[in-house]
């Protein structure tokens, strides 16, 4: 049978001195178990001591946010996609998904732009659209690059 930190010293666990924290969450970063141990005590909302790395404090924060919803929104949506990022979580489905909607955005705010004629702003919509920025939007750059050498050569002139 394989031994665990916690099994050595079980009172550190269950300590409120940073000093014993900090130690069983060192303890538990080389368990096998500890990703078995931390997702235990969410399932059962455990209160007391240090589990799977997790501190009664760190503990509390995951499980206010599952309890928001008995049944976690499908990936593909904002909320999956923030508790993803909230929880330092990888999910492909919830990346595209993003990275979509981060699109969708910038195109709508391109549209605008072009409805007023094109502007800088729009350039820079262009830029992180990684695309050739229009004429109207390219003209509006120049002529706000042309002001600020203007205003430059104006400060030294002074």
């Amino acid at each position: 049978m394989t031994t665990t930190p916690c099994s050595e010293a079980p009172e550190r666990w269950f300590s409120t001195t940073k000093a014993d924290q900090t130690y069983a969450i060192a303890g538990c970063r080389r368990c096998p178990r500890m990703q078995a141990c931390q997702q235990d005590a969410l399932d059962n909302d455990i209160r007391w001591g240090t589990w799977g790395g997790l501190t009664e404090k760190a503990r509390r924060k995951p499980l206010k946010r599952v309890k928001k919803s008995e049944t976690p929104a499908a990936c593909g949506t904002s909320t999956a996609y923030w508790r993803h990022v909230n929880n330092k979580q990888t999910c492909h489905v919830c990346d595209a998904w993003h990275t979509a909607e981060v699109e969708a955005g910038r195109r709508r705010a391109l549209a605008e732009e072009h409805a007023k004629g094109g502007s800088r702003r729009g350039y820079e919509i262009h830029r992180r659209l990684r695309e050739q920025p229009c004429e109207s939007c390219r003209r509006a750059h120049a002529q706000m690059l042309a002001d600020r050498r203007q205003q430059r050569a104006r400060t030294l002139a002074a």
